[in-house]
């Protein structure tokens, strides 16, 4: 029986360790860049504002590392999950439409404010409002972890 001595295993071994490291260092960071596009266009153009409050409760933070890592988007507001899953309430375009008379009437006025609630919404502002961007921006969002991660 002939026998071959194969050297240098163990180093390749450990390349390949330190790239696959590499690759989920890159990886985690692409969720989190991720995430936080998504928590952006949230607040934008989705989230429902009056005080300002909700809008501002977004976060996003990253947990584990590597390929074991996940990233939670999400509002801290007492309220955000009822503001959230209530489809019944008015918001956006149809707020709008609906109080056109009172946020007529309170334009100049301190009702006019955020306090008093009659101002004109941002037409795409709705329940849902962290639902349905993750739902609309998967391709970017996977585009967005690709380029970070370096994954072809």
């Amino acid at each position: 029986m002939n026998m071959i001595k194969v050297v240098g295993v163990n180093k390749v071994l450990n390349n390949m360790k330190r790239q696959s490291v590499n690759h989920g260092n890159k990886f985690a960071v692409g969720l989190m860049a991720a995430g936080l596009h998504l928590q952006h266009i949230s607040q934008k153009v989705y989230c429902p504002r009056q005080t300002g409050n909700l809008v501002n409760s977004a976060f996003t933070r990253k947990f584990g590392s590597g390929f074991l890592t996940d990233v939670v988007v999400g509002y801290t507001a007492e309220y955000a999950a009822f503001v959230h899953e209530d489809l019944t309430k008015a918001h956006g375009k149809e707020f709008n439409v609906k109080h056109a008379g009172d946020i007529q009437a309170a334009q100049g006025t301190k009702r006019g404010t955020a306090q008093g609630g009659m101002f004109m919404r941002g037409e795409h502002q709705q329940a849902k409002y962290l639902e349905k961007p993750a739902r609309l921006l998967r391709p970017v969002l996977l585009r967005i972890i690709k380029t970070h991660a370096s994954l072809k």
